[in-house]
């Protein structure tokens, strides 16, 4: 028997294979009112229908615009086509969808003849593609084109092998010896909730990129093509702007798409599979063009080791070119100054990777991950290098590499910058709009301009010139200064004084920045209750406190500079646990408007639920530091109207107040938001407004127009001498009114501990 499966205005291509084999479904096509397609098969059980219906309902999948072609008579269906850089200028790569098949495609390529837009079928090169792995329904194909002029016009089309083709689509070779592209990063489409919406952004953002760079070579993209790494929609609409079929772009594994779907759709050259793969989404790869080298790497990987050794034996494989440039690719930016800045994973893959980065003579290092923007200035051996012969502001053959951390080229999601400057930094900012960076390569000659989408204006520039034919002449020293971070430390470890690091700066003879190699500077110390190592101020076992006086000597070829002397004081410390982790807590839980009474010392709380932190729920709710939930609170029984405020009160006894001394901190997990009293006085609060009274009904993302901190790390935040002041003799009442994000918040957490000093 034949079953057959009509549907009017939209839908559906089908394959299927006899013998009760499962249905396997295409992607959703716009076709003719009552078109009607065939399955193929000797049975439909009810079971093979049911799920074929409910595989039908829940993974219909949107289709890139370049498709109208298709509903001609003969069209080839293609989906998702990728065009990459090939291994190089001479090469294009080629990966696309087509509903399931156990034929691999064709990729069909000419010049453009100058006189004619129709497909040159007469001089076309037919390549044949290979089959791979892809979503279910579908195959996917993939192909490589070579023997590509410079300075050419080409047209492509796909094909099934069949004589069925797509239209064809355009693109140009450039001169590789001088050329430009476009960096973009994180377009991560679906991040914001609305596909449709990112889909726009990013499309906008390609536009005004091409508009501005019409002659770009390639586009680079540095991670996060789509948010949700199996969601062929959020794939559809990433692969949807009509740029992508005309300028190939050169992705990077990104931490949202670091899975095995991001194989099926890519085609990348030179990839070591072996390294640098994780969750077999793909390894390591690189491409040259020109005499540019581009290397690639998966960063999601826990192993840099892995990116080390490809860096190496690549370097080692392509040491026959004299490269003018060397440019690095990852996800993960280790220089950037927003959320991810300091996370430990960051952190390392930082350690790990800048010796060899320095070693192989990187120019540049193109990144994301942190939708946010920064340039660092160049950076050698982890510090920035500012002493560079200039061409007005343009450094002449610097030392060092430049790192960028690219926004997000969509604004699908931004993050919120660290309150404090980072030393690389040269230019670190949120503008909340979509951005892009072009970038001009020439033979001794490298330029970066950035620029945001809403305005089009140009918001950063930066400039290279490497030319070993201008002789380098660096202004020389002229003086020293030296600074330390903290004028106070403890004769013991503690947790107020935070490490003393001492600060060398030299200033050049012409005003600028002079860089002082660590190996020719000498410390002297008044006292030997004190030793420097690494730039750090250590208390030496046994050093009495005092005063001690430090100056610094600088070695500079045959001339000594001396700095100017500083003075820290080595104090005595002792601190004084008011109140541990995982303390007794009284809590209320019942969405009731307690208003100001509940925060008074004699409050009575006796009626109150009471247990050990960290409260919370659910109960496998767990923090770095202070561990799982013990105490399973409630959220007032509806899962989608979660009470906003939960009531927090716990005691602690002070003997003598007297003795406490003017220092102190509060550490602390919580989510979503918090703030703190002591005996009735507000003394903290985080993740809410700086100002103004907040009730029972009040959720955190009502009242304040700023992101939550991440929840997900220990918060310390120091309390100066007014916080203080309202510690008292006996017993002492803290209590936190503790914010819900909003009403379908799936989790809750609280726990914390106080420390002060002594006089």
């Amino acid at each position: 028997m034949k079953a057959v499966w009509r549907k009017a205005g939209q839908y559906v291509l089908i394959a299927a294979i006899a013998g009760g084999a499962a249905l396997q479904l295409g992607e959703a096509q716009q076709v003719a009112a009552q078109d009607t397609f065939e399955i193929g098969a000797a049975h439909l059980m009810k079971g093979q229908r049911n799920a074929f219906q409910m595989h039908l309902s829940s993974s219909l999948l949107f289709m890139d615009r370049d498709l109208s072609a298709s509903e001609k008579e003969g069209a080839y269906l293609a989906t998702h086509i990728a065009f990459a850089p090939g291994s190089d200028e001479s090469e294009m790569n080629f990966s696309w969808y087509s509903p399931n098949t156990r034929r691999a495609g064709q990729v069909q390529y000419a010049k453009l003849a100058s006189d004619t837009q129709a497909f040159p079928e007469h001089a076309a090169v037919t390549i044949d593609a290979s089959l791979k792995n892809a979503t279910y329904g579908y195959s996917a194909h993939e192909a490589v084109i070579t023997q590509l002029e410079n300075e050419t016009d080409y047209l492509y089309r796909l094909g099934d092998g069949q004589g069925n083709w797509t239209q064809a689509f355009h693109f140009r070779t450039q001169d590789p010896s001088s050329y430009e592209f476009v960096m973009v990063a994180d377009p991560q489409i679906g991040a914001s909730g609305n596909i449709a919406e990112d889909q726009r952004g990013w499309d906008k953002t390609l536009q005004q990129a091409i508009g501005r760079s019409p002659d770009a070579s390639f586009i680079l993209s540095a991670g996060d093509q789509v948010d949700a790494r199996y969601s062929e929609k959020e794939y559809a609409a990433y692969f949807a702007p009509d740029a992508l079929r005309n300028y190939p772009t050169a992705t990077t594994i990104g931490n949202h798409d670091d899975t095995y779907h991001y194989a099926y759709h890519f085609n990348v050259p030179n990839e070591n599979w072996e390294l640098g793969n994780y969750d077999n989404s793909g390894g390591d790869y690189y491409f040259s063009y020109g005499d540019t080298l581009f290397m690639n790497l998966n960063s999601n990987s826990q192993n840099p080791e892995e990116h080390i050794q490809f860096m190496e034996e690549t370097a080692a494989a392509t040491a026959g070119r004299d490269w003018k440039w060397k440019i690095l690719v990852f996800h993960h930016s280790i220089y950037s100054a927003a959320a991810h800045s300091q996370s430990e994973f960051v952190l390392n893959l930082r350690d790990q990777l800048v010796p060899t980065i320095d070693e192989l003579g990187f120019d540049a290092v193109l990144m994301g991950h942190d939708h946010s923007y920064v340039r660092t200035y160049q950076m050698e051996n982890f510090q920035p290098l500012k002493n560079h012969m200039l061409d007005g502001d343009v450094p002449i053959n610097p030392e060092g590499v430049v790192y960028f951390t690219g926004s997000t080229a969509s604004g699908s999601k931004f993050y919120g910058m660290e309150s404090e400057r980072e030393p690389y930094s040269a230019v670190r900012e949120q503008w909340g709009v979509p951005t892009y960076t072009r970038i001009q390569v020439e033979p001794t000659r490298l330029r970066f301009e950035t620029y945001r989408t809403d305005t089009e204006k140009m918001v950063d520039e930066y400039e290279i010139i490497k030319d070993p034919s201008i002789k380098t002449v660096v202004p020389e020293l002229g003086k020293v200064e030296l600074e330390a971070s903290n004028s106070v430390l403890a004769t013991e470890e503690n947790s107020f004084y935070p490490e003393a690091e001492l600060k060398l700066s030299g200033q050049n003879v012409e005003g600028g920045q002079y860089d002082i190699s660590p190996e020719s500077v000498t410390y002297h110390t008044s006292s030997k209750t004190i030793e420097i190592k690494e730039g750090k101020i250590l208390p030496a076992e046994n050093g009495a406190p005092g005063k001690i006086e430090i100056y610094a000597e600088v070695t500079d070829g045959e001339r000594t500079f001396e700095s100017n002397t500083i003075e820290v004081d080595l104090v005595e410390h002792e601190e004084i646990e008011l109140l541990e982790a995982a303390s007794e807590w009284r809590y209320l839980d019942d969405g009731s408007n307690q208003k100001r009474a509940w925060l008074e010392v004699d409050y009575d709380d006796s009626k109150w639920a009471q247990g050990a932190g960290p409260l919370g729920y659910p109960k496998d709710e767990e923090r770095p530091e202070f561990g799982t939930v013990k105490t399973l609170i409630g959220y007032g029984g509806d899962e989608i109207d979660k009470i906003a405020l939960t009531y927090f009160r716990t005691n602690f006894e002070v003997e003598d107040v007297e003795a406490i001394g003017d220092m102190g901190y509060v550490e602390f997990s919580v989510d979503d938001a918090v703030i703190l009293y002591l005996n009735g006085a507000e003394i903290l609060r985080f993740n809410m407004p700086k100002t103004g009274e907040f009730g029972f009904e009040d959720y955190q993302q009502d009242v304040s127009d700023e992101d939550l901190v991440s929840e997900d790390r220990v918060e310390r935040i120091y309390l100066d001498e007014d916080a203080l002041s309202h510690l008292k003799d006996g017993n002492n009442v803290l209590a936190a009114q503790v914010h819900q994000d909003d009403r379908f918040s799936s989790d809750l957490y609280w726990d914390m501990e106080m420390v002060v000093n002594a006089k």
